[in-house]
């Protein structure tokens, strides 16, 4: 019983009787303390004045018997133990003691004896009651802990986490107060949230001294991080005048759990019960553990908020930046053509301008595409039929791109999961090879096939081109995600295939052509058209 103390009432109208058996069970039980009265509507008085953990009451007695008494007590204290201990008592009175739901009985003797086995009854008596109440409030503790976190989970601001703490934990026949108090930089205890708290009771324990605000426990949890637990309010003599405000408001226990994630405390939360004793090793376990949750809640919550507000500055910066490039280059292009017009000799130099600038504002609306894509959700992915994509692709490339040699290997029909994006795919690698290929005429071949490698079913786009190819730097951004300069001039077209091909869970890879060029392939997870939802893309 983690050397709980126990207290008994013992109803016994023979005085010297009465007083043997209390010094008796004080030296056979470890922390006991025997209150006895000879009458027993004394000892009811007293069972509504003091908190006991068992009755050991004789059966024949002036004014009611024990049977009578019992009945009594139970009104009171349903479950609290009984014992009947008599020495008048026959067979039958026996027998109805037992209907009557009494704990125990035993029958006086001669001798020290029959006090030990008084001892041993009670001992035994108290350790199953406590362990049934044990049990019964753990069920209870970890069903109001797993419904608190699971409100966590719908939780969009610290305030919302830290009130839902508070309400349910003080609104449950487990605790009576609960309240998230945080230090400022003064060092002053500053409740945040409370819940179950009578007018006045934060103000009167969170009091100012010399030192600022002192609260033992909470300051002894704020410096070592570690739960701290009072289990007898009125015990503890660190600091008697918040135990005495505490007592007075029937607060008769206390835990302390820092809210800690990580290096950071994000507070203390304050819970109380009007029972002593109330935190056993198990409850203290899920407690401090729930302490860790309400913190890595908070610290998620803070976390999805700042990335919202860089979110946010980023889609302005970006909107700004893209409209204030398009109007400047467009000003640019304007001076590049009058260049052009008013001083033939520049001509050379002014189309240069002009290239640079188109290029600039190709990137920016390739910027734009790509925070359209990436803003997209997932959604549900269908069986894409990629054939028809690919032709009209390389018909539209074909009419932009009259020099260039452009040859399509395809099957009849070939299905792979994705949706319209692919066409952003097949179109930006194919359009990378023919704009970067410094030959007057370019070549650039592509096919299709089906491919089973390692239980995996693919359909693998092959596009290879006889280009100057792509550099390994580039090649090492977009397979192992490191930062350094694009090159190449493909950068986005790039990234933004990668990240359309892996949110399929496709895969991209890159080779060199012989003699020259490059070759990208991209790997599609193979579709079957019967099964779901299935259709072509135009």
């Amino acid at each position: 019983m983690e050397g709980r103390p126990i207290r008994v009432l013992h109803v016994e109208d023979n005085e010297f009787f009465g007083t043997i058996a209390s010094e008796i069970l004080q030296q056979e039980i470890e922390s006991v303390t025997v209150r006895t009265e000879t009458v027993p509507t004394d000892a009811l008085a007293r069972l509504e004045q003091e908190q006991f953990d068992c009755v050991v009451s004789d059966y024949e007695m002036p004014e009611m018997d024990g049977l009578e008494l019992l009945d009594a007590v139970r009104e009171r204290a349903p479950e609290m133990p009984f014992i009947l201990m008599t020495g008048g008592g026959s067979e039958k009175t026996a027998s109805k003691a037992i209907s009557a739901g009494i704990t125990d009985y035993l029958r006086k003797g001669t001798g020290k004896r029959q006090f030990v086995a008084l001892a041993n009854r009670v001992e035994n008596a108290v350790a199953h009651r406590r362990a049934e109440q044990t049990v019964r409030r753990q069920i209870a503790i970890n069903e109001l802990i797993w419904g608190i976190s699971q409100s966590l989970l719908e939780a969009s601001t610290r305030g919302e986490i830290e009130e839902s703490v508070c309400e349910r934990l003080a609104a449950s026949e487990s605790y009576r107060l609960a309240w998230i108090g945080k230090a400022d930089d003064d060092g002053r205890i500053v409740p945040r949230v409370s819940a179950g708290v009578e007018e006045g009771y934060l103000d009167d324990v969170l009091h100012t001294d010399s030192e600022g605000y002192h609260y033992t426990p909470l300051a002894r949890a704020v410096e070592t991080g570690q739960m701290q637990i009072t289990q007898n309010i009125g015990t503890d003599s660190s600091d008697e005048e918040w135990q005495r405000k505490a007592r007075k408001r029937g607060y008769r226990s206390k835990a302390t759990i820092p809210l800690r994630y990580e290096s950071t405390l994000y507070g203390v939360l304050n819970v109380y019960s009007s029972h002593p004793h109330a935190f056993d090793e198990t409850e203290r376990h899920v407690l401090s553990k729930f302490g860790n949750s309400i913190a890595y809640a908070i610290n998620s919550v803070r976390t999805r908020q700042e990335l919202l507000r860089r979110e946010q500055r980023l889609q302005v910066f970006n909107r700004i930046l893209r409209h204030n490039l398009r109007n400047d280059l467009n000003v640019v292009l304007g001076h590049a053509d009058n260049l052009i017009e008013s001083v033939p000799e520049a001509t050379e130099s002014a189309e240069i301008i002009k290239r640079k600038a188109t290029d600039l504002i190709d990137v920016s609306e390739k910027a734009r595409e790509v925070g359209r894509t990436l803003d997209k959700p997932s959604g549900t992915r269908a069986a894409i039929e990629i054939t028809g994509l690919i032709e009209r692709t390389c018909s539209d490339l074909r009419e932009a791109y009259p020099s260039v040699e452009l040859s399509a290997d395809l099957p009849e029909r070939a299905w792979v999961y994705g949706d319209k994006t692919l066409d952003t795919v097949v179109n930006e690698v194919v359009e990378n090879a023919i704009k970067h290929n410094d030959r007057e005429r370019p070549t650039v071949t592509l096919s299709v096939t089906t491919v089973e490698e390692d239980e995996k079913r693919w359909v693998e786009i092959v596009v290879a081109d006889d280009g100057p190819g792509i550099p390994e730097e580039e090649q090492a951004v977009l397979i192992e995600g490191r930062e350094t300069a694009l090159q190449h001039g493909s950068g986005l077209g790039l990234w933004l295939t990668n990240w359309i091909v892996g949110k399929f869970g496709g895969e991209l890879h890159f080779g060199t052509n012989r003699p020259m060029g490059s070759i990208v392939t991209i790997r599609l997870k193979r579709a079957d058209p019967s099964v779901g939802e299935s259709k072509p893309v135009g």
